[in-house]
């Protein structure tokens, strides 16, 4: 009789089956994984936008400004602009700076953004074809940035009148 070495039908079907039952409890799992780590992102990233704002007051206190400017000196690359409280309006444009503290076009929250964020912080556009990871917009006067990596809806808020910065991660 010849010895055959290999695996038995009954043995094969129950490696499949605990195969499909650790597939069926992990991988709900690891989709609420990625979700949190999305999530996640979005939090840390309006977290750094609230820090960035209030050094921009900081250092405005600091130069002992009490109204608008074009370049705060000391933070960044010295050109960002601010409201006559001190809170980032504009960024990048010098004495062309809108210091209006109601943030009226999606490029000046852009510039915003990218004055404010470092270098390697994720995109923030108005044009879609950039294929931005914010998409840039402004609602009731406040710059709007939604998160486009996932489709819950996620944003970050940023509103020139008071500094405040609203992160909502509610889907």
């Amino acid at each position: 009789m010849i010895n055959q070495k290999g695996f038995t039908l009954i043995e094969f079907v129950v490696v499949i089956a605990i195969i499909a039952i650790l597939a069926a409890v992990a991988l709900p799992r690891m989709m609420d994984a990625q979700d949190n780590a999305h999530e996640s992102s979005v939090a840390g990233v309006g977290g750094a936008l609230a820090s960035s704002v209030i050094l921009v007051r900081s250092q405005w206190v600091a130069n002992g400004f009490s109204g608008a400017v074009d370049e705060v000196i000391g933070y960044g690359n010295d050109d960002v602009a601010t409201s006559s409280d001190g809170w980032p309006t504009d960024a990048g444009q010098g004495t062309g700076s809108n210091n209006s503290d109601v943030m009226d076009s999606a490029e000046r929250c852009k510039r915003v953004w990218d004055a404010l964020l470092v270098d390697n912080a994720p995109s923030a556009d108005n044009d879609l074809l950039n294929d931005p990871d914010y998409q840039v917009d402004t609602i009731s006067g406040n710059c709007r940035f939604t998160y486009r990596r996932t489709d819950d809806g996620f944003n970050i808020e940023y509103n020139a009148r008071n500094g405040a910065v609203i992160t909502d991660l509610d889907d």
